[in-house]
């Protein structure tokens, strides 16, 4: 059965995660990177699904200057190890591309615990320095439900509630 990725209005970007324990977002770490170099971009999921559900798969759709073509997967990690059976790839749906990474269900939480699931690739980050880059990303769950990271960051840069679901952003330098 085929997913759709669903992403509702407004621009996104790639929330970047920070060592911080009240910050249990889907984010990028560090939520820097330099402008226009190869180099592998790490993203952690701090949680599960729900209480009930592990994580199954993530999409993350990618910024119309991402250098597709420059995509490695690097691998899945836990507690530092790499995780077998997980998949990474790039696919293009609508037009859009998409990084899609599925494998048997990890339970990741709770919250910032042990079990935070990182996900690792390689790419080269386009050439602007100061841009800020989003990725809407979508968590898929083993009971078929899911969770849309999609919510704008607040513009003067504080971290939205803990109920709010950030887009993953990463900032080039």
């Amino acid at each position: 059965m085929k997913r759709k990725l669903s992403i509702v209005g407004g621009a996104f970007a790639i929330t970047i995660l920070s060592a911080s324990i009240a910050n249990a977002h889907v984010e990028f770490t560090p939520d820097f990177v330099l402008a226009n170099k190869n180099q592998v971009l790490t993203l952690v999921v701090p949680h599960d699904c729900n209480t009930k559900s592990k994580t199954t798969e993530m999409k993350l759709q990618l910024p119309a200057n991402f250098n597709v073509k420059s995509f490695s997967p690097v691998g899945v990690y836990q507690r530092g190890k790499v995780v077998q059976g997980w998949s990474q790839k790039i696919i293009v749906v609508g037009g859009k591309s998409y990084l899609d990474i599925k494998g048997p269900g990890l339970k990741a939480g709770p919250d910032m615990g042990p079990n935070a699931v990182t996900l690792k690739f390689k790419t080269i980050t386009p050439s602007a320095k100061g841009t800020q880059l989003k990725f809407p990303a979508v968590q898929y769950c083993s009971d078929g439900t899911s969770v849309s990271w999609i919510q704008p960051r607040p513009s003067d840069g504080s971290d939205p509630a803990e109920s709010a679901k950030p887009v993953p952003v990463l900032n080039l330098k």
